[in-house]
């Protein structure tokens, strides 16, 4: 990052905090620190400190910082001069994380319509109430749908309901007995529970709930909050949509407490194993590495090398 930069700059942008180092001198003490962001490291000093930034602001906190570049025995750095620690909430995650190349807006946009040309009158409703809910819009454009496997960048959550869609529009032409409405409401709503299960802070970890409940769970419970409102909904529809949140993962050693029942609910695990594993491929296939072998390296979760092709052999 200090390439871009030169002594004099001003420098005013939203970091997280990689180190922090405390240094006594004979006139008092100092802060070293190194502050990074999808660009890259920035190394920091901040003399003096107020007491509430030395106990307040620590590793891996994301922070306002602003300051000058200085020059310091031929090397650059930030000389601090104002430094605020920021609350979740306050600041784009995508400073530090990747997100969705996908316009994540028009997707989400995409998936109202969807939810507009679903005939079932209880599901339409169901579905409208859930996704043109503003606080919920806003918390899943935002979501990833896994911590490092498949979609695991901002928007990635929205990007897999709305291709898991589509797919289910195109397997409900294939298979005209198949409950298309059902099907679609099962895909829109399966993964709902990671918007609580994964947090996205500077980084994406799982959330104590989402570790000792899982979004499986927290997705029934999602979705029973929304259901105690509407005391007109169907008891069968509401069991199929539960059976079909519960057994999307399909087997029990992959998470699911029971396995799919119902051809709508085995419908979308294999709609759902579909795009993530695809997805998750192509992410192994973007991610840098060693451009000129023809093969990725292990991909621990398929148990195997993925062939990138010869592109010099010829046809």
């Amino acid at each position: 990052m200090s390439g871009a930069m030169k002594v004099g700059d001003r420098v005013e942008r939203v970091m997280v905090v990689a180190k922090k180092v405390r240094r006594d001198f004979t006139g008092g003490k100092f802060l070293l620190f190194q502050f990074s962001d999808m660009d890259g490291v920035l190394k920091g000093v901040l003399w003096e400190p107020a007491d509430e930034i030395e106990r307040g602001i620590n590793v891996d906190d994301v922070v306002q910082v602003s300051g000058e570049i200085q020059d310091y025995q031929g090397a650059l750095q930030l000389r601090v001069a104002r430094l605020e620690k920021l609350a979740e909430g306050d600041y784009d995650p995508s400073v530090f994380l990747p997100a969705s190349n996908r316009p994540v807006d028009e997707l989400y946009e995409e998936i109202l319509k969807i939810i507009t040309g679903i005939s079932d009158e209880d599901l339409r409703a169901l579905l409208q109430a859930i996704f043109e809910n503003e606080g919920f819009g806003k918390s899943l454009k935002r979501a990833p749908a896994a911590k490092s496997w498949h979609h695991s960048y901002i928007g990635g959550l929205v990007e897999h309901i709305y291709d898991m869609a589509q797919l289910a529009m195109k397997a409900a032409e294939v298979y005209p007995d198949v409950d298309r409405d059902l099907l679609l409401a099962g895909v829109l709503l399966h993964d709902l529970g990671k918007v609580e299960e994964l947090s996205v802070t500077n980084h994406i970890d799982y959330s104590d709930n989402g570790r000792l409940i899982g979004h499986i769970t927290l997705g029934v419970e999602f979705l029973s909050e929304y259901l105690r409102g509407m005391e007109d909904f169907p008891k069968e529809l509401k069991m199929k949509l539960m059976h079909m949140i519960v057994s999307h993962h399909g087997l029990l050693e992959n998470g699911s407490p029971i396995r799919p029942m119902t051809v709508e609910a085995l419908l979308l695990h294999y709609i759902d194993n579909l795009d993530a594993q695809i997805r998750g491929v192509n992410q192994v296939l973007e991610k840098s590495g060693d451009r000129r072998s023809n093969w990725t390296e292990y991909v621990r979760l398929l148990d195997r090398f993925i062939y990138r092709g010869n592109e010099d052999s010829e046809e």
